[in-house]
């Protein structure tokens, strides 16, 4: 507000709402406030799931079926940390990769965000999380003491801005993350939320969420998946 010098919020309300210069400090403000902590392979008991149980179960269906399509949506991605983990899981866990047709969606509210993700550049304190043997395999440092993540990772993934307050109109994802999200809804915008994920996701497709998060009393239409402090739901109907 002092930046652009205004004294009440009921004006920087306004001044957000309307206009060319309200959108571009709209993007400012969320950018300032916006929390991204995060590492690779946050609660890595859910990655577990997915490589033990959602991934051969879908890997199975598709062969049958004969598609070797799979989308998956890191929706709130931040850093990148999430997306790249997801990747990474993948290219250890699915013989013959080469041979698939994967996308990951990373999607975020913030831009500047975004272009850190992007970028796939961090310091050594940004790869907790990271088993040294994933640290050595899929990273490189350059002589400034930064991590870049390899090309092989990257691949896989296509970041794009997006508001989860609206729907991207994006539909047939098999996977989708999106986690310590919901606690900037209330119970009703999480409903909403949690509805649109579910339009997004093929039937027996599956969601991840925070830890400290559950989709009890949001939506009948999925059934939680547990194993071993991991858990997912998958989409039923």
């Amino acid at each position: 507000m002092e930046q652009c010098s205004i004294s009440t919020y009921i004006k920087y309300y306004h001044y957000l709402t309307t206009g060319l210069l309200g959108t571009q400090e709209l993007i400012v403000l969320v950018d300032s406030i916006t929390i991204n902590e995060t590492n690779f392979f946050r609660n890595r008991p859910q990655f577990e799931l997915l490589v033990t149980v959602v991934l051969p179960e879908l890997i199975a269906k598709k062969k049958q079926a004969g598609d070797k399509r799979l989308r998956i949506w890191s929706a709130g991605c931040s850093s990148g940390q999430e997306p790249y983990s997801i990747a990474i899981s993948l290219l250890e866990n699915i013989p013959f990769i080469d041979l698939w047709d994967i996308k990951i969606l990373a999607s975020d509210i913030s831009l500047r965000i975004l272009e850190v993700a992007e970028a796939g550049r961090y310091l050594e304190p940004q790869l907790r999380g990271l088993k040294q043997e994933e640290q050595d395999k899929y990273f490189f440092k350059n002589n400034n003491d930064e991590y870049f993540i390899n090309e092989r990772v990257k691949k896989f993934i296509a970041f794009d801005y997006h508001n989860l307050k609206h729907d991207n109109g994006l539909r047939g994802f098999d996977i989708i993350f999106c986690r310590n999200v919901m606690i900037y809804f209330d119970q009703i915008g999480c409903s909403k939320l949690v509805d649109r994920f579910a339009n997004s996701l093929t039937v027996g497709g599956y969601i991840f969420i925070g830890h400290a998060e559950t989709l009890k009393g949001l939506s009948t239409r999925f059934k939680m998946v547990y194993q071993n402090k991991g858990i997912a739901y998958r989409k039923e109907s």
